[in-house]
């Protein structure tokens, strides 16, 4: 049979006819195992086809399905999946937004929501409600953003001036610009005049009612006018205010002691030339009445002045009472043998033979002293027997130099009648401190001026060291001066721009003559 032609008898399936219709009865070539067998088409179908008559059904939210007699579609029905036949998608279950909150949300490539978590609100981005919404230069309304906010435009004045001939308020709502110009104004014309012409543009700033006498003066915005004078009075400048009238004052030679003043005593009146009186002298600080006598030595202050500012009493020291000096060649006081005030005594003033108790050669600056028995004389190499009652030898020089003193020491009492004595230092700024049984010398402190400044009055301090400061410079207007470094021109005035004094000439020639003229015709 492998030599018969396969054309003539078919030995290979695809040389078979295609059978015209399916059936379970049909055969089919099985091999199994090397040995080919036929086999029916529904048998072989019962253990691995599909009968056609078995159902493809749509489960819970799917549609469609049926026989597979054809083919089957599967689609998942309108609404059909519910949160059951989700998978969990890895949120967690609840509300997530409030007032304070605000909620973050993660979401997959399918638009399902994987996480959400929360972040406070911190308003970025957002305008609070509370915020204002303010009208600005032209404009009327605003108000917070709670509401709706409405702005519209400011104008000036609706209502026509009251003219003559009438005038219209108009209707547009358009604003026009700040440097628009108007046409000049026909000042003779009623109709386009109205209230007052400001002083930056000519005129006075304020509706004034001329007043005879009156003056008129800057009052900053506009032109004021001052009060009227009396007959005779001067203008006294106010600054930056309004100026007043007062007394003037005529130059002219006058008396010695006459000043220009009100009244020595009694209620105010008008300043004149009158003759100065004690009354016009300050008071010092010293009472009035008599210091010093023949038991007291008066203690005078004095300032810088000259002026004593202060006048006690003090006794004399030692028992002694002072009572003048003596002529020792007239006797002039006299002064009697044997008798006397003890303890009182006298400068000779004259060297005399004048035998006072035995004593005939007195000299210029002995002391007369009477010891309350008789006169001794006294001086810097005499010693007396008694002085002031006081018995012994009584060297003067040990009373002028105490006793037991030497160069360069410095004695104090440590008890009554006893001295004692300490070295000078040999270190200078130091000081004597008493540190509760005797004096020591301890260091003096000695601080500089860490730091002088005069302010605006144009004074500078020339050093910052211990020690007297001398100030240099001007003293500025503002704190009493002039601020001029020279005494300026004779016959100039001072005159202030505002700032600063300037001295310069009288405008126009203008001279005393002039003021007092002006006065009488003002008068």
């Amino acid at each position: 049979m492998s030599d018969v032609p396969s054309n003539l008898i078919p030995s290979r399936v695809t040389q078979l006819p295609t059978a015209p219709v399916a059936s379970p009865d049909g055969l089919l070539l099985f091999t199994y195992q090397g040995v080919s067998y036929q086999v029916r088409a529904g048998d072989l179908l019962q253990v691995s086809g599909v009968p056609t008559t078995r159902q493809v059904i749509a489960g819970t939210g799917m549609t469609g399905g049926g026989q597979l007699t054809s083919d089957v579609t599967l689609s998942i029905a309108n609404d059909g999946v519910g949160t059951a036949q989700l998978a969990s998608s890895g949120a967690t279950p609840g509300t997530y937004g409030d007032g304070d909150n605000i909620p973050v949300v993660t979401v997959d490539e399918t638009g399902r929501i994987t996480a959400v978590t929360e972040i406070a609100s911190s308003g970025s981005g957002t305008v609070p409600v509370t915020t204002q919404v303010i009208a600005g230069q032209g404009l009327l309304g605003g108000g917070s953003l709670g509401n709706n906010v409405t702005l519209s435009a400011n104008f000036s004045n609706t209502v026509p001036l009251a003219t003559t001939t009438g005038g219209s308020a108009g209707v547009g709502i358009s604003l026009s610009r700040t440097d628009h110009q108007h046409p000049p104004v026909n000042l003779s014309n009623q109709d386009e005049i109205d209230g007052t012409l400001p002083i930056d543009q000519g005129g006075t700033g304020r509706s004034n009612t001329s007043t005879p006498g009156a003056i008129a003066y800057g009052g900053g915005s506009d032109i004021a006018l001052g009060s009227v004078g009396l007959a005779g009075q001067v203008l006294i400048s106010g600054g930056a205010g309004a100026y007043t009238w007062g007394s003037a004052l005529i130059q002219t030679d006058q008396p010695a002691n006459v000043v220009f003043s009100g009244p020595a005593s009694g209620a105010d009146a008008p300043t004149s030339f009158r003759s100065l009186v004690n009354a016009d002298l300050p008071n010092s600080g010293a009472s009035a009445g008599t210091y010093g006598s023949a038991t007291a030595i008066p203690v005078i202050t004095v300032d810088a002045k000259g002026v004593i500012t202060s006048a006690t009493t003090t006794s004399f020291q030692s028992g002694l009472s002072f009572q003048g000096t003596w002529n020792a060649s007239t006797n002039t006081p006299t002064l009697a043998s044997g008798s006397g005030v003890a303890g009182y005594y006298y400068i000779v003033s004259v060297a005399g033979t004048t035998n006072l108790d035995g004593v005939t050669d007195w000299q210029v600056g002995d002391w007369a002293v009477f010891n309350g028995t008789a006169w001794q004389k006294l001086d810097q190499t005499n010693s007396v027997t008694s002085v002031n009652g006081q018995t012994g030898v009584v060297n003067l020089t040990k009373i002028a130099n105490v006793e037991g003193g030497a160069a360069n020491k410095i004695v104090f009492n440590t008890a009554t009648d006893t001295t004692s004595f300490i070295d000078a230092p040999t270190t200078s700024n130091r000081f004597l401190k008493w540190n509760g049984s005797a004096f020591e010398w301890a260091s003096a402190v000695v601080t500089a001026v860490s730091a002088f400044s005069a302010g605006t009055t144009g004074f500078t301090p020339s050093t910052l060291s211990t020690g007297d400061i001398t100030l240099s410079g001007t003293l500025a207007p503002a704190h009493g001066g002039t601020g001029l470094t020279a005494a300026g021109t004779s016959g100039n005035v001072l005159t202030s721009n505002g700032t600063a004094w300037v001295s310069q000439a009288p405008a126009q020639g203008v001279t005393t003559d002039d003021v007092i003229a002006l006065a009488v015709a003002l008068g």
